[in-house]
């Protein structure tokens, strides 16, 4: 689903994978993640693709 909006985001965020999430967010591998930190990515996320939508 590479063309997805949400693909596109957690690129542009470095929420994609959890090597991203520990370099960029400080989320640390090799554990699950917390509720707080799940909505943190979800928030994170969100807020990019309303920014790209308020653009054009």
């Amino acid at each position: 689903m590479r063309g997805h909006p949400v693909f596109i985001a957690q690129h542009a965020t470095a929420t994609c994978c959890r090597g991203c999430l520990a370099k960029w967010h400080q989320i640390p591998q090799g554990e699950p993640l917390s509720e707080a930190q799940q909505q943190y990515i979800v928030s994170v996320i969100h807020y990019w693709l309303v920014i790209q939508m308020n653009q054009r």
